[in-house]
């Protein structure tokens, strides 16, 4: 299957290959999740910047490591930001989770025919995020109210996101540039 993305025409379409990335792909977003930066007006993790690159760079494969990442964390792996376990698909944030994996899908068939300009990868990646924090906020709404969900948990994120969004956005189209330029 040819679907345009870099890490195949970087890494090849074997199976070990494809493999090893979605290995990769979990232990960035576990590794992002525990890491907290400080931004104004409140801090953040890169996790949901990961998933953006991962979703980006790797396609379909990107998509996997985040199913296979929710999976093991609710199967009792404390990769989650704040532990793991079954009981998390009932903490209010979960939605924040699920929300990515419909992200990363989102970014996948927006991308799948191609990184074509910086426009094209911006927006798929802008519509990954809001179809993740829409899934999000929609699951919190259901226990803090909707007004509390999108004070607290969108607005004071917003700035942090879109830094994340362009953060990806540039570092796929240098990436897509350099492989262009060495293969020219």
């Amino acid at each position: 299957m040819n679907n345009n993305f870099i890490s195949e025409k970087i890494f090849g379409t074997q199976f070990f290959s494809k493999y090893y990335l979605v290995i990769l792909g979990v232990i960035l977003l576990t590794i992002s999740s525990k890491i907290y930066i400080p931004f104004f007006p409140t801090s953040m993790n890169l996790q949901t910047f990961v998933v953006y690159f991962i979703s980006s760079f790797m396609g379909i494969l990107g998509f996997r490591a985040v199913l296979i990442y929710l999976l093991l964390g609710t199967l009792g792996l404390p990769i989650f930001s704040d532990g793991g376990g079954f009981e998390y698909i009932f903490s209010p944030m979960f939605g924040f989770l699920y929300g990515m994996l419909l992200a990363s899908i989102t970014i996948f068939f927006l991308l799948k025919n191609g990184l074509k300009n910086f426009t094209k990868i911006f927006m798929s990646i802008f519509f990954g995020f809001f179809i993740m924090y829409f899934v999000g906020i929609c699951h919190l709404t259901f226990f803090i109210g909707f007004q509390k969900a999108f004070m607290n948990n969108f607005l004071p994120l917003i700035y942090g996101e879109f830094f994340k969004m362009l953060l990806a956005t540039l570092m796929i189209y240098f990436v897509m540039l350099k492989f262009k330029k060495n293969n020219d």
